[in-house]
């Protein structure tokens, strides 16, 4: 018998820096929450991302489908036999999301639809986590900057003039300072053994975290004031102390906004600015081919 050693070859990650989306639910209007979302952390560096879907409408829907068409995105869609309540939905996408980016993804983060990576220095995220040579690092955690988000998103697409309005990178800034309640991670996936919704709680031996300061990253929480199911008036309760919050504006730099205000735009009017069809350009010969009345009298099908 002869023995032959076979080795295991380690491949580059594909994605330098993938995102986990926490599952979406809920009637909200999310169609540009989703597109400032993608837009803003691919700014920050994020190549790919994980949307998990419980509950979406159809026009929310058509922006998640155009970021799958060019590549950006994979939407898991949930649904089983027996019904959950969301946070069991959560717990499941997390652990999935974990699996499905391992050796996929160099870094994973785990955030939510209302919470964008940023970096106040100027860097973006991935230059942060570029900057960490430590090959014992597995985990890095963030805090959480909460935003006030008072009022509902936009139903549907108008105009450019209307959208322009509602940007969310502008139109929220309310802040109060960072704190570690509700912080986030992100993960070497292959160095942690079970994740969880705000950092790792089970690390392989020898890996160990990195806490950022708040120079280095933050995440940008818009948090509403309408619709949590416990704690909207998050923003006029009392501090443990009994002071109440102390807010400030806290805007992105000029060069952010103006990259997120052309990629935003241009995507939004990719996806709802749509062109009907011309009947006048459908050729003859084809309408003669398949037999099929003058489009211009009746119009055929068309999506």
């Amino acid at each position: 018998m002869v023995m032959v050693e076979v080795g295991l070859v380690k491949c580059k990650p594909v994605h330098e820096l993938s995102v986990c989306v926490a599952p979406m639910y809920g009637n909200q209007s999310s169609w540009l929450q989703i597109t400032d979302f993608v837009e803003h952390n691919k700014l920050q560096g994020a190549n790919f991302f994980y949307f998990y879907v419980g509950q979406i409408s159809k026009y929310d829907e058509r922006m998640l489908n155009e970021y799958v068409r060019t590549g950006d995105l994979e939407v898991v869609k949930l649904q089983d036999k027996y019904q959950r309540i969301f946070i069991s939905w959560q717990f499941l996408q997390i652990q999935d999301c974990h699996l499905r980016s391992k050796y996929i993804s160099k870094w994973t983060a785990f955030i939510d639809l209302d919470e964008r990576l940023s970096t106040p220095s100027g860097n973006r995220i991935v230059d942060v986590l570029r900057s960490i040579d430590d090959p014992a690092v597995g985990e890095v955690q963030m805090q959480s900057m909460s935003i006030v988000k008072d009022e509902d998103y936009p139903k549907r697409f108008v105009n450019v003039k209307e959208m322009k309005k509602e940007l969310i990178f502008e139109k929220y800034n309310k802040t109060v300072d960072p704190t570690w309640q509700g912080s986030k991670a992100i993960i070497k996936p292959e160095k942690i053994g079970i994740m969880s919704v705000h950092a790792a709680v089970a690390k392989f031996p020898g890996i160990k975290t990195v806490t950022l300061n708040t120079s280095q990253a933050v995440i940008r929480h818009f948090r509403s004031t309408k619709y949590r199911i416990s704690g909207s008036e998050w923003h006029v309760t009392p501090e443990a102390n009994g002071s109440l919050p102390i807010f400030k504006n806290t805007p992105l730099s000029e060069a952010f906004l103006k990259r997120m205000r052309i990629e935003v735009v241009r995507r939004v009017l990719h996806v709802y600015d749509r062109i009907p069809v011309n009947c006048s350009t459908i050729p003859e010969k084809l309408r003669e081919m398949i037999r099929h009345p003058d489009p211009c009298k009746k119009m055929w099908p068309t999506f």
